[in-house]
């Protein structure tokens, strides 16, 4: 299975368009999100606005491209809290919440603006 592609803004980052510049012309069509997530589909019902709004809270990195993917995840919360979703559509919403940054593992891959910085550590000193 091949890598996955690195994000263009990890890149960005990392200094790799200094070293190869053409990496970066590369990619100078690829799509930016234009803003938030916004508010919740208007064929949500309330339960799944509720969840809309809960996970667009917490996912404070989320935008407008993730809408669709959110939605999804939206959907499968919903049969899940009704205890609807068997094995395999569990596997489903953790994939989903995963894709989104909701797991710990792809949170710390999340490049967020305006995240908070970590509070030190006050026993750094005995380390």
């Amino acid at each position: 299975m091949a890598r996955p592609r690195k994000p263009t803004a990890a890149l960005e980052l990392k200094g790799a368009y200094k070293k190869d510049p053409q990496r970066k012309a590369e990619r100078k069509d690829e799509p930016k999100p234009a803003g938030a997530v916004g508010a919740a589909p208007d064929f949500f019902d309330a339960a799944e606005r509720k969840i809309w709004n809960d996970l667009a809270g917490y996912g404070f990195w989320l935008t407008d491209a993730d809408r669709l993917m959110l939605e999804i995840a939206v959907k499968l919360m919903a049969m899940f809290r009704k205890n609807e979703l068997d094995g395999g559509g569990i596997s489903k919403l953790i994939t989903a919440l995963s894709k989104l940054g909701f797991s710990p593992t792809d949170r710390s891959k999340v490049q967020a603006p305006g995240a908070k910085e970590p509070e030190a550590d006050p026993f750094a000193d005995f380390k």
